[in-house]
């Protein structure tokens, strides 16, 4: 009970002066009195203030101390009211048993004896406060038990020197399949494999105040669960906590596995790259030694037989070295492919305007044809500015390469943005494409136009493609056949911006 409660005590008379007199027996600190003269008063009173102690006169006009009990017992929010009774002429004991019988826990009779009425009220409100105390309390306690038999972590108190489970929550039934009467008085160490349970019992031994642990249990169909325990060790008992991390555990597993596999996998990925580097290094040498013999032989013929040959063997020998060069540049564009996937790439700022620049500095009149380059605003990147002027470069010579059969060729280079990147796109005015083909763009060898029409390995796209997917950007393109094409590719903006 808290010692600071104020009480409320109802005087319910028709007489001013036995309230006055009532209010001088029992007026000090910590109670409030509070008056009423009829009954009707005194149920309006009741029904809008927390009373802790009612005292009735019996005898009043219209709704005697009788009747005005009886409401008042019959309801559930006032029926625990403790009532005394105050009386100056209904003393017999007739009466003191109808007051007994309508719910009076007392019986004052006037004139009042200041001692024995304080004396009576003392007592009477010390044990009504403690009632509403006690129901408090119960309260609480009905709360907590609700909130811990709804817990779906089991809650549990284990004697720490036998480690028996005294008491434990409804958690036990879905977490282990045993209901709270099979497992309680039982031992923990029952449940437990033998490495585990030498460990609980080293735990116990230690005495700590507080410590946590995991261990694996065996539930009632002998299933191996893992359970996370924190305990609060106090007055000889474990106050305890136990969480199912079983799932938790087999996800750790499987992910400790799919990481030994990765492991294993880069591993044997950078193996079969050091052999496909020494492969490409290999057949690059064991290719271009008969392609240099070709040239050769076919020049040697063409010098010191030009005048033995005919127009046609002229033809068919400059063909043959024509042949010979592009398997040169082939070789070199797809070993040129091959060491993009092992390069790191290194980002810095790019000034994207000055790398255009400088792409189309470094073609010549004749790369560049009569082909009209208009180049719009183009933000700064980050990336690595070697990679970035070779996909510029590959993109602006296939425009000027599939333009140039236009009258006018244009190409136009710029940029858009979006949320967190920057859209860059070289478009022209050439022979465009069919977009049904538009996903055979970017694969090696892959072409929309014969060799005849526009020479080309088939492997620059592809190259732009790995280097701006590098990037952690994409490349892709659109298109309409003899009405141009738009390449478009974008890099995340920098984050110093």
């Amino acid at each position: 009970m808290h010692s600071n409660e104020s009480t409320n005590i109802l005087i319910v008379d028709d007489k001013a002066n036995n309230i006055f007199a009532l209010e001088q027996i029992l007026s000090q600190p910590g109670r409030n009195i509070i008056r009423a003269t009829n009954g009707k008063e005194a149920l309006k009173t009741v029904l809008n203030t927390d009373i802790d102690l009612i005292i009735l006169d019996v005898m009043m006009p219209e709704m005697d101390g009788f009747e005005v009990a009886q409401i008042l017992k019959s309801h559930k929010r006032t029926r625990e009211i403790p009532i005394i009774f105050a009386s100056a002429e209904k003393k017999e004991q007739r009466f003191m048993i109808k007051g007994f019988e309508e719910g009076a826990v007392d019986y004052l009779y006037k004139p009042l004896d200041a001692a024995i009425t304080e004396a009576k009220v003392s007592v009477l409100l010390q044990l009504h406060l403690q009632k509403k105390e006690l129901i408090r309390k119960n309260l609480i306690l009905e709360k907590y038990a609700l909130l811990i038999n709804n817990s779906a972590d089991l809650i549990c108190i284990i004697n720490a020197r036998t480690l028996d489970f005294e008491e434990v929550n409804n958690a036990v039934f879905p977490m282990l399949g045993y209901t709270v009467d099979e497992i309680r008085n039982t031992s923990l160490l029952s449940y437990l494999e033998q490495d585990d349970s030498h460990a609980v019992q080293r735990l116990s031994s230690v005495n700590k105040e507080k410590f946590s642990f995991e261990i694996r249990i065996y539930s009632k169909d002998r299933a191996v669960k893992w359970l996370n325990w924190n305990i609060v060790n106090k007055d000889g008992c474990w106050f305890a906590n136990a969480r199912d991390i079983t799932q938790q555990k087999r996800s750790d597993w499987e992910i400790k596995q799919l990481n030994a596999d990765l492991e294993g996998n880069i591993a044997l990925l950078e193996a079969t790259n050091k052999e496909l580097e020494s492969f490409s290094y290999s057949v690059s040498h064991d290719l271009r030694a008969p392609l240099r013999s070709i040239n050769g032989y076919s020049r040697i013929i063409l010098e010191d037989h030009q005048t033995h040959l005919n127009e046609e063997l002229h033809r068919l020998l400059g063909k043959i070295q024509g042949n010979a060069s592009r398997m040169g540049v082939l070789i070199d564009n797809l070993l040129e492919f091959s060491r993009l996937g092992r390069r790191k790439v290194d980002k810095y700022p790019v000034n994207l305007a000055e790398l255009t620049q400088r792409v189309l500095n470094d073609l010549d009149e004749v790369d560049r044809g009569k082909a009209r380059i208009h180049i719009g605003s183009l933000p700064t990147a980050e990336g690595d500015p070697a990679l970035l002027y070779q996909v510029i470069m590959n993109l602006v010579s296939n425009a000027i390469k599939y333009s140039g059969k236009k009258e006018t060729p244009e190409i136009e280079i710029g940029a858009t943005e979006e949320e967190g990147k920057y859209i860059y796109f070289v478009k022209d005015n050439g022979a465009g494409f069919n977009m049904d083909y538009a996903h055979k763009l970017f694969g090696v060898f892959q072409r929309l136009h014969d060799n005849e029409e526009f020479e080309g390995t088939g492997v620059g796209l592809a190259i732009v493609q790995r280097i701006i997917v590098k990037h952690g950007g994409r490349v892709w393109a659109e298109g309409r056949p003899n009405e141009g094409a738009t390449f478009y590719f974008s890099l995340p903006r920098p984050v110093t911006e």
